[in-house]
């Protein structure tokens, strides 16, 4: 019987919860503007000293453990591996090339992390504990920025809390997906009850200091999700399929209620509902016309987009034009899929949506072999893809919510490898016992 794999233990584990911090905190490790047009233009030396070292160790355990990657690698979503290539295509395209390829090598470095991760010391359920107690810890700081530092704790034009990530929203989705992880510990057995209770709680402090209503909002949806999938009330088979026809039946009827009476609605009519239930107007504070700029700057490059990373700039950028009128210089749409649609274009996010149905199936087909691990995928890709409605993360390459994404992609992706290992060794056993001249062997 093979032992179990400890190699590179601590190493992984410390290049993942590094990997995790730098993730959150700022860029270049400044809490202030100062310098973020020559950062986004030219890169940082800071920067660089960050990332390379994880990098380069990351390519060392994948060196070491090349054997495990090529066999890991028939099971990645095929539609991560196009979207890399094609993002790495769009330098010959892009307006500013060298910011596109400084990013997709920022992106095939988070990979690295990722993919060297899966690679030793493996075990079901390893990253999510890891992910817990780094979300925590890095929730912990943040309070005490908040109460010790509140010149760069709180952001006090907006009454919110920031800690030590970069923004008030950056924090609301640290704190939002650390309740989640809380509740879903205690939902397995993971912890028990008061620790999973003061846990969940104080995450859920910190969100409302961070005042943010995207990661409320997501986290409340994904609430629900977790407890049916954890607690069935049928099988699951059965939930997939009748909760689907339900869904769609329930949603036609109302449709055809809503338009009998009230005719085809408008966007205000559409979002006013929600927007009322967080505390936000209409326009989900403004969110409506930076959407309808930037889908006017998307009709100017549809099919292949402005190029990776190639747009959010600064003022020195093509980006002012779309928010200068509103709110001054901003860095995102408030909008991971406008976002990807714009840099990469129609096919980049045709790739996108591929990528992320795949992984979709992917975690329900790991339900029937390990519940726990498949409704903490199911939670975060809920979690992820709700937030980029009105936040952007979705490859942008130093962002906490996409390096979880490619993190637990991968993680999937190691799940299903075990899987199929632990068939193809069944297999054999059973092949052997029935080989004439090999029963008494077997027995």
């Amino acid at each position: 019987m093979r032992h179990r794999d400890t190699g590179f233990y601590w190493t992984l584990t410390v290049l993942f919860w590094i990997a995790l911090i730098f993730a959150v905190l700022p860029d270049g490790l400044s809490w202030t503007r100062v310098g973020a047009e020559v950062t986004a233009q030219q890169g940082s030396l800071i920067r660089r000293l960050q990332w390379l070292p994880l990098f380069g160790t990351a390519a060392y355990v994948i060196w070491i453990r090349r054997d495990v990657c090529m066999g890991l690698a028939r099971h990645i979503n095929p539609f991560l591996i196009l979207f890399l290539v094609w993002i790495g295509l769009s330098v010959l395209w892009s307006g500013f090339p060298s910011v596109t390829l400084r990013k997709v090598v920022i992106l095939g470095g988070f990979s690295a992390i990722a993919l060297a991760f899966q690679a030793a010391s493996w075990q079901p359920g390893r990253m999510r504990r890891l992910v817990r107690a780094g979300v925590t810890a890095l929730l912990v700081a943040s309070l005490l920025t908040a109460l010790l530092l509140p010149d760069y704790g709180r952001e006090a034009s907006l009454n919110a809390w920031v800690g030590v990530t970069r923004s008030k929203n950056h924090l609301g989705l640290l704190a939002g997906f650390g309740v989640l992880l809380w509740l879903h510990a205690y939902a397995i057995r993971e912890v028990p009850f008061g620790r999973a209770l003061c846990g969940a709680l104080f995450c859920l402090g910190m969100l409302l200091m961070a005042r943010s209503a995207t990661s409320l909002v997501g986290a409340v949806a994904m609430m629900p999700v977790l407890w049916i999938l954890l607690r069935p009330p049928l099988s699951i088979p059965n939930v997939w399929s009748v909760g689907l026809l339900a869904f769609v039946a329930l949603f036609a009827s109302l449709a055809f209620g809503y338009l009998m009476i009230l005719g085809v609605p408008t966007w205000q009519d559409l979002v006013r509902p929600v927007a009322g239930a967080v505390g936000r107007d209409v326009t989900l504070t403004g969110r409506l016309q930076i959407w309808q700029l930037m889908m006017q700057e998307v009709s100017n490059h549809p099919w292949l987009g402005t190029g990776y990373g190639a747009f959010w700039l600064g003022a020195d950028g093509p980006a002012p034009w779309v928010t200068q009128n509103l709110y001054g210089i901003l860095w995102q749409a408030h909008d991971g899929y406008i976002d990807v649609l714009n840099e990469t274009g129609i096919i980049g996010l045709l790739l996108v949506g591929a990528l992320l149905a795949f992984h979709l199936w992917q975690t329900a087909a790991l339900l029937r072999h390990d519940r726990a691990n498949a409704v903490f995928h199911a939670m975060f890709i809920g979690y992820f893809m709700l937030s980029n409605i009105s936040e952007s993360s979705l490859f942008r390459p130093i962002n906490f919510l996409f390096f979880m994404s490619i993190m637990t992609s991968l993680d999937l992706s190691r799940a299903h490898a075990n899987i199929a290992l632990r068939r193809r060794i069944a297999h054999k056993t059973t092949a052997a016992a029935d080989t004439p001249g090999m029963q008494g062997f077997a027995r």
